[in-house]
């Protein structure tokens, strides 16, 4: 019985883990890659979450601080 469980640990189980963790990656790696930055995992968000979002985004845009030429 020990001897079978060795043989899986060591020879089944990093197949197993290796292609739990590809089936858990790859798709939102392949994802990222087809759609680039636009895809952004974002809640779906009520219409006063929405204003949150906005005015926090609003206060953390960059300012510039150069004058225009």
């Amino acid at each position: 019985m020990l001897k079978r469980l060795s043989a899986f640990v060591l020879e089944v189980l990093p197949y197993v883990l290796t292609t739990v963790i590809a089936a858990a990656l790859i798709p939102g790696f392949v994802y990222s890659q087809l759609h680039g930055m636009n895809a952004v995992a974002m809640p779906s968000l009520s219409a006063a979450s929405e204003k949150v979002v906005a005015l926090s985004r609003q206060s953390h845009a960059p300012q510039s601080t150069l004058p225009y030429r």
